[in-house]
């Protein structure tokens, strides 16, 4: 039946609130973590990053800049398919920028017997670009490639695809660091002894005026609502160390289930005052505001306004949080530490959101990342110090949503049929405007899109059937296919390396078997490409062989 069709339940008299031994032991709980993460440094330093290769070829001549692509992983599950993410996304940066040429013209210079079918390749970019790259994953402790458990699989997994790990602290603890589970009054690092000493999360929280914690407020409330909100919890803030890697003039964070289809290259010359950036899609929204064009752009990100809950001109919108590019900067990562001793994010009398300041709150991920990122930028910065464009949401960081709300209860795409789905779009824009069709993402083409994100469309690795019923389909069935092109390449030029052994590829027999069974599997097709089974089995990426030493 269709879910708003649905007849509604008897009225429960049960409650689920939790009880004060509940709620003890869920602060005990998140106290606990905080103390487990804390304890770590004081044995363990941030990784230093590698110095950057030379900035001039063998010849001499000037190389192109080599821009940061960050991911950040704060826990492993073995072998999920989000690992294939981060190889797919890890591709699609390489397949566009500089150094990488088509993989026909490699095939064409080899002399492969594999046969490789080329219609099953992407249809977008893959030419390279004019930017290097450099892939980095910033990693929790709980996730460190030096766990020997499988708790460091993964980070181990992304550090032979060819990222670089970077073990990160909190800008500052979520609780202050005591002897309540590990004795961390002896001893210790030189970094541990200032993480410690330096402060916590709230430690300089005003005492009175509108930043005061109100007199119903329990002191570790704020805390426990940001050590559970949103998809990860305090540990969502670690994508704020994007603006600490200053050996690189531009940084760009990125969840490991986004896509880029084509360079970003127009961004970076914008952002590296190379061009004006006028050229560049400029979101709509009420709250865009046109950047000083005269002048480089320092951060580029896009709102989400799925998020909002009562959609008006003057609402908060926090930004999307996996998409960020910045220009890099240690001072501007001191003022979120700062913001984070401060513990400014204001709840009303019965703890529901405010947000930071009071006005950045009430939508999802607004206590951490999605929250504090907007908040700086519109109200702690100093007035003009920054540049930072809002870009269309339809051509980078893509989701294919509707810009209008739904009488479902989630935000859901356009119906076609709304009798037959139970649902359909209301008048109301979410962002809050009379009229939103010029950010219609849903009907955006995938060939108009430079990156992308799979949460309205789903995972590629659940295998995702798309929207089906919904005008949202074909764009979501076209950026899936993209996902699963990209693997195919990437699969295929990694036997096409197999032959010298010297380089990560399917150089032996047995990984070449692997694929090819794989790929003899009566499995589906259509924007699947043949790696999901029914019912929704996707079917893993063949690890890669190791480099002969």
């Amino acid at each position: 039946m269709p879910p708003t069709k649905q007849p509604a339940k008897q009225q429960q008299t049960r409650t689920f609130s939790p009880t004060p031994q509940s709620k003890g032991f869920r602060i005990k709980s998140a106290r606990r973590d905080s103390h487990r993460n804390s304890f770590y440094w004081k044995t363990h330093t941030p990784d230093e990053v590698p110095p950057l290769p030379p900035d001039v070829d063998e010849n001499g001549n000037k190389l192109p800049p080599i821009v940061a692509y960050v991911v950040t992983l704060t826990k492993c599950k073995s072998r999920s398919g989000s690992l294939d993410g981060a190889a797919i996304l890890l591709h699609s940066i390489r397949r566009n920028s500089y150094g990488w040429t088509s993989l026909k013209e490699q095939m064409d210079e080899s002399e492969t017997t594999h046969d490789f079918d080329e219609q099953k390749w992407p249809l977008y970019g893959g030419n390279g670009g004019r930017y290097r790259y450099r892939a980095y994953v910033i990693v929790d402790p709980e996730a460190s490639p030096n766990d020997p458990s499988k708790k460091g699989d993964c980070a181990r997994y992304l550090q032979k695809l060819g990222y670089i790990v970077l073990h990160r602290a909190p800008l500052v603890p979520l609780f202050p660091i005591t002897d309540e589970f590990h004795d961390m009054s002896s001893g210790g690092n030189e970094f541990f002894q200032n993480y410690k000493n330096s402060g916590y999360l709230g430690s300089a929280r005003a005492t009175s005026g509108p930043m005061a914690r109100s007199p119903d407020e329990r002191e570790d409330t704020l805390r426990i609502k940001i050590h559970n909100d949103g998809c990860c919890g305090y540990t969502e803030t670690l994508k704020l160390h994007v603006y600490g890697l200053v050996e690189h003039p531009l940084a760009v964070h990125l969840d490991l289930d986004s896509l880029l289809l084509r360079p970003m290259d127009d961004l970076f010359d914008a952002m590296l005052g190379e061009t004006s950036g006028e050229g560049l899609p400029l979101a709509k929204g009420p709250k865009t505001k046109t950047p000083d064009y005269s002048r480089p752009i320092d951060a580029a990100f896009t709102r989400d306004y799925n998020q909002v809950n009562a959609p008006s001109p003057e609402a908060q919108v926090g930004y999307q949080g996996g998409f960020l590019a910045v220009r890099p900067s240690l001072e501007v990562l001191e003022r979120y530490r700062d913001i984070l001793k401060r513990g400014e994010f204001v709840l009303n009398p019965v703890a529901q959101k405010r947000g930071w300041g009071g006005k950045f709150g009430a939508f999802y991920g607004s206590l951490t990342f999605q929250g504090l990122v907007p908040y700086y930028y519109e109200e702690v910065a100093p007035k003009g110090e920054h540049n930072e464009m809002e870009l269309d949401r339809c051509r980078y960081n893509q989701m294919a949503d509707n810009p209008r709300k739904s009488t479902y209860k989630f935000p859901r795409a356009t119906p076609l049929d709304p009798d037959a789905m139970g649902f359909r779009d209301t008048k109301k824009c979410r962002d809050g405007r009379e009229d939103c069709s010029d950010t219609d993402c849903q009907r955006v083409h995938p060939k108009d899109t430079v990156t992308t994100h799979f949460t309205f469309c789903k995972k590629p690795w659940d295998c995702s059937e798309g929207l089906p019923g919904t005008v949202a389909d074909d764009t979501c069935k076209g950026l899936l296919r993209e996902w699963f092109a990209i693997r195919r390449e990437l699969e295929d030029w990694w036997m096409l390396l197999g032959k010298s052994g010297k380089e990560l590829s399917y150089s032996n027999s047995k990984s070449l078997t692997a694929i090819q069974e794989q790929r003899n599997q009566a499995a589906l097709d259509g924007h699947y490409l043949g790696y999901c089974k029914f019912p929704k089995e996707y079917l893993n990426l063949v690890e890669p062989d190791s480099p002969e030493l």
